[in-house]
């Protein structure tokens, strides 16, 4: 599952956001999740549903700290992630994660709690991957009667999903047009000593390359992420270099399938009501809203709540 090969490998805390913060996600985000831990109050029980390294949780435990607030944290992803590898160079994160009560290997379609044990259940960027007739039957049961499930979804026309399509067009064209065969056969005669074969073949490869149509800045950043990582490995050519192209050529498949993924769980709202009507839950209500970050936007807001009686 290259959910799991992709959270084995990386030390982020979460899979996409701003990198120049611990979390990985933008202040306008925490804030969101700070205004629901000061409502919520004394006392309460979340669960983060599909938590990954759980970077929402670790933010929740982190304001009931904060805070000085009591209540409890879980979270629960289907990846087999190891725990230990969730850490972090910050103090207050790592004493959050020492809190926070992890169950991995879990599907949202079989929670492993009693029923109505949670007062909230979240999730961010994570939900929207499961079957929601049978995930949204499942988290009713787990929460209280008067409890509410909050959600950060994937929109269609987000700069995240605008972001995804530009990695996909980018990376299928790599693998689409041979790029990473081509410079193994390169450093197959690089290594075998065919010098002027390899600069006529090398120019070929190179203006191939620069024959990519490029029409935007996201596509420039994917561009240059790949061609930094190929630059690295043609620069010094040694007997490692296949297994390195090789080895770069199976992450870009990895990356590609995540991002399928990703684009494949960007709903429409029509698409959510119709998942949660489906899902026939009892005396539950549903709203959404669009969230912008940098006044972009950034993705869908879902609230499900008990139906006033």
């Amino acid at each position: 599952m290259h959910w799991d090969h992709y959270w084995d490998l990386t030390k982020a805390l979460s899979s996409f956001g701003d990198a120049n913060t611990a979390l990985g996600y933008p202040g306008e985000v925490l804030n969101f999740w700070d205004d629901v831990v000061l409502e919520k109050g004394e006392g309460a029980v979340y669960l983060d549903l599909a938590t990954g390294k759980g970077a929402l949780a670790i933010w929740l435990q982190c304001l009931l700290k904060r805070k000085n607030l009591s209540g409890s944290v879980y979270g629960c992803d289907l990846a087999n992630i190891d725990e230990l590898k969730i850490t972090s160079d910050v103090d207050e994160i790592n004493s959050a994660i020492n809190k926070i009560k992890f169950q991995f290997n879990t599907s949202l379609e079989n929670l492993p709690y009693p029923n109505e044990y949670f007062d909230i259940l979240v999730s961010q960027f994570g939900f929207e991957y499961s079957n929601w007739s049978h995930s949204l039957n499942e988290a009713r049961r787990v929460l209280n009667k008067d409890g509410e499930i909050i959600l950060m979804m994937h929109h269609p026309d987000s700069v995240i999903t605008n972001d995804c399509k530009s990695g996909l067009k980018i990376l299928n064209w790599m693998l689409e047009n041979n790029i990473l065969n081509e410079l193994e056969s390169l450093v197959t005669l690089k290594l075998q000593g065919h010098i002027e074969l390899f600069q006529t073949r090398n120019k070929e490869v190179i203006q191939k390359i620069q024959s990519l149509n490029i029409s935007n800045d996201e596509e420039k950043l994917w561009f240059a992420d790949i061609m930094s990582k190929v630059s690295k490995i043609m620069l010094n050519i040694d007997q490692t270099s296949k297994t390195k192209l090789n080895s770069l050529q199976n992450a870009l498949r990895q990356q590609i399938e995540r991002l399928l993924d990703q684009t494949s769980v960007a709903f429409s709202e029509d698409e959510i009501y119709e998942k949660f009507e489906a899902a026939k839950l009892k005396n539950m209500k549903m709203s959404i809203a669009t969230f912008n970050v940098n006044n972009e936007l950034f993705c869908w807001q879902i609230k499900i709540s008990p139906k006033e009686m």
